[in-house]
C-alpha cells in the first residue's frame, strides 16, 4: 500500500501534497468497503444531526445488507449511534474550493468508493452551471489522481434552489457529460440525477434534507453502492 501511495503522491499537483500522508492500518482489509462522504453541509448532516444527514441511515442499510462498512475522512462528527463518524464534509464549501484540498484528502485516506455530492453552494454563491461542472470535473482530477482505482458516485444538486432552477437544470445536464469523459479516460464514475429525488417539502429549512427525505438519499447511496459491488439487497427491499 505505501508504493500505491508514492505512486498517487508523484501524480498530484504541488499544491495538492500533504507533507505527510498517513495510510490507516485497515486500508488493506478485503472485507471492509472504505467509504468517503465528500461534500458541504449535507455531507456534515445539515438539517439532521441527530442521525448525521444521511450517514447513519446508510451505515444501518448497509450493514443490514452484510456490507462492512470504514467511513473515511479527516473530519469526525455525527450521533452515538452512528458507529464510524468519519467524513470529508465541510459546510459553506464550493465545488470551487474544495478542488485544491481534495487529491490530500483522498490520498490520506485511500476510499474504494466517494460519495460526492458537491456544488450547491457554487450555485447559491453565483456560479454558473458550466463553470460549477468545470469545478467538478476539475475535482474528480484530483480523486483519481490521488486514488486512480476508486469508485465515485456523483449526486446531482438536491437541494430545491428556486433561485437558481435554470442553473440547476442546466447543471444536472452537463454533469453526466462530465462522468462520460472520465470514463472514457478509464476512471470509474457515475452521475445520479437527484433532482426529482425527494420534494421541496421534505427539506428541514427550505435548502437542507429533513431527516425523512436523508433516509430516501441514503437508499440512493446504498443502491448504487451495492450495485458497484454487486451485493445483492436484503429480501423484501427492491
Amino acid at each position: 500500500m505505501a508504493a500505491v501511495v508514492a505512486v498517487a503522491l508523484s501524480a498530484l499537483p504541488a499544491a495538492d501534497r500533504p507533507e505527510d500522508v498517513e495510510v490507516p492500518a485497515a486500508v488493506d482489509d478485503p472485507g471492509v468497503v472504505r467509504v468517503m462522504p465528500l461534500g458541504a453541509s449535507s455531507t456534515v448532516g445539515v438539517g439532521s444531526p441527530a442521525t448525521a444527514g444521511y450517514r447513519l441511515p446508510l451505515w444501518q442499510r448497509l450493514a443490514a445488507d452484510g456490507v462492512r462498512v470504514d467511513y473515511v475522512g479527516s473530519r469526525s462528527s455525527g450521533p452515538d449511534a452512528l458507529p464510524d463518524t468519519d467524513h470529508e464534509g465541510r459546510s459553506g464549501w464550493t465545488a470551487a474550493r474544495m478542488v485544491p484540498m481534495t487529491g490530500g484528502w483522498v490520498l490520506a485516506a485511500q476510499p474504494d468508493v466517494v460519495l460526492l455530492h458537491a456544488g450547491t453552494n457554487d450555485l447559491l454563491q453565483g456560479a454558473g452551471a458550466r463553470a460549477t461542472a468545470a469545478s467538478l470535473d476539475r475535482l474528480l482530477d484530483r480523486v483519481f489522481a490521488a486514488a486512480p482505482h476508486t469508485h465515485v458516485i456523483m449526486a446531482g444538486v438536491w437541494a430545491p434552489l428556486p433561485k437558481q432552477r435554470a442553473e440547476r437544470a442546466r447543471l444536472a445536464e452537463y454533469l453526466p457529460r462530465v462522468a462520460a469523459a472520465h470514463r472514457a479516460a478509464g476512471h470509474s464514475v457515475e452521475f445520479v440525477d437527484t433532482a426529482a429525488l425527494f420534494p421541496a417539502g421534505r427539506t428541514a429549512d427550505g435548502l437542507h434534507a429533513g431527516p425523512d427525505a436523508y433516509r430516501t438519499i441514503a437508499s440512493m447511496w446504498a443502491d448504487r453502492i451495492e450495485a458497484h459491488l454487486g451485493v445483492r439487497p436484503a429480501t423484501g427491499r427492491r
